[in-house]
């Protein structure tokens, strides 16, 4: 897909004072590569672990992609970008337990194929909103064990504990999700835009904006002006010349 338009903006937010998350976006041959990543852990460690997530993935993609397997080339630069993350942990103590979550998407052919770790999430937005990914995180164990409600999980005290990261674990398993675009937006973020939109607000501010630049950046504000308690990183994607 050659024609594919993409806007990308990451913000501190209102509370923090750095930005742990890191975004993606290249293109390797005819496949986009799109990325979200949110680190976890103090003292710059989160965003050392962000930022060596997404440089090991497109590493390893740039010279392991095959367009006819491209689940493979992407679980294969997962457990790349872990096994550095975890050994970087280990040899340097100041990066001690430090992890990310991520989500990124393989574009071609009007088709993405998306891997999910943690709490950053995938959408897909047209006449309505869908989230794509599942979240690996305390608060989605309680809603698949039917402990609480769905509607619960948003303002749930525990919702930012997350199940699955890279660097938490020698092996980690991402989930999976093969959609076709259709003329619809594909939009990637970190939790800090989730955590403070409902999927409904989400929706109405990219259908109110008259370009992806500018959905970037109404949902951003949005967040901010709802106290933005965390970095903020939003991917938007869709095929060119379509209407938001």
């Amino acid at each position: 897909m050659d024609n594919l338009e993409i806007c990308c903006k990451t913000d501190m937010g209102r509370k923090k004072s750095a930005n742990e998350d890191s975004l993606l976006v290249v293109k390797l041959g005819e496949v986009y590569l799109l990325a979200v990543a949110d680190g976890l852990g103090g003292h710059a460690a989160g965003e050392v672990a962000s930022r060596l997530a997404l440089i090991e993935i497109e590493e390893f993609l740039k010279t392991n992609l095959a367009e006819g397997n491209l689940r493979d080339a992407m679980q294969g630069a997962i457990a790349k970008a872990n096994r550095e993350i975890c050994l970087l942990s280990k040899e340097n103590p100041a990066y001690a337990g430090m992890g990310t979550t991520l989500v990124a998407a393989l574009v071609f052919d009007n088709r993405a194929l998306i891997a999910n770790i943690g709490d950053s999430r995938a959408y897909l937005i047209g006449n309505g909103i869908r989230q794509i990914t599942r979240d690996h995180s305390l608060v989605q164990e309680l809603v698949d064990r039917e402990v609480i409600a769905a509607e619960e999980a948003f303002d749930h005290p525990q919702r930012n504990i997350v199940t699955r990261t890279l660097g938490m674990e020698s092996e980690v398993s991402p989930d999976f999700y093969d959609e076709e675009l259709s003329g619809r937006l594909l939009l990637l973020c970190s939790d800090g835009l989730s955590d403070l939109l409902r999927d409904q607000e989400i929706l109405e501010t990219v259908v109110a904006s008259p370009n992806l630049d500018e959905a970037c950046t109404r949902l951003i504000n949005r967040v901010n002006e709802k106290g933005g308690k965390d970095n903020i990183t939003v991917v938007l994607a869709r095929e060119d010349g379509l209407d938001v």
